[in-house]
């Protein structure tokens, strides 16, 4: 890593040192690891993340913030297809829920451990608050959209916590319905 004096650029490549880690170690990762990945000193890698764990809720908040910066872009392209027409947020996160994406789930069932971690769960909370307000926003009667938005949540966790999976059939069905709980 070449040395800067930019701290965003810094703290950004040893999020992207600790994402390739915990994609390689799961959620044990070490420090040493991090910072060897990253080509910075351990003292280096602690001074922008104090410790494992605020390391850890970095990486989880930079998910987030990566999966809307994903579902904007998804919601642009369902509105440039179909028009800004109710729904079309929800549709953006159906389409999203559906795509098939190894590296991140990879990465996501790494972080499953922390979900014990109260600190990182309200983090977390507040992080997505978001997708409470848009989905209320949407345009959908507000139970429809909320059940859109936790059917899409729970297959997703499914995956994640290796619950057993819907074949194409019936993942196709499933997307198939909740599209026209947008409509």
């Amino acid at each position: 890593m070449v040395r800067t004096r930019q701290p965003e650029l810094t703290r950004a490549a040893l999020l992207q040192a600790a994402r390739q880690v915990v994609r390689e170690q799961g959620a044990a990762l070490s420090l040493d690891a991090v910072a060897r990945a990253a080509g910075v000193s351990k003292g280096g890698l602690l001074h922008h993340f104090p410790s494992r764990d605020a390391l850890l809720q970095a990486l989880a908040l930079a998910l987030v913030e990566q999966f809307r910066e994903e579902l904007e872009a998804a919601y642009a392209r369902e509105c440039e297809a179909h028009g800004a027409h109710p729904g079309a947020w929800l549709r953006a996160y159906i389409a999203l829920t559906f795509c098939e994406g190894e590296e991140d789930t990879a990465l996501h069932r790494a972080l499953v451990p922390l979900a014990g971690q109260p600190a990182l769960l309200e983090a977390l909370a507040q992080a997505q608050v978001f997708l409470l307000e848009r989905a209320e926003a949407d345009g959908v009667p507000a139970g429809a959209a909320h059940a859109v938005r936790l059917a899409c949540d729970g297959f997703w966790l499914a995956e994640l916590t290796g619950q057993p999976r819907l074949s194409a059939a019936q993942t196709q069905t499933l997307r198939e319905a909740l599209t026209a709980w947008t409509r």
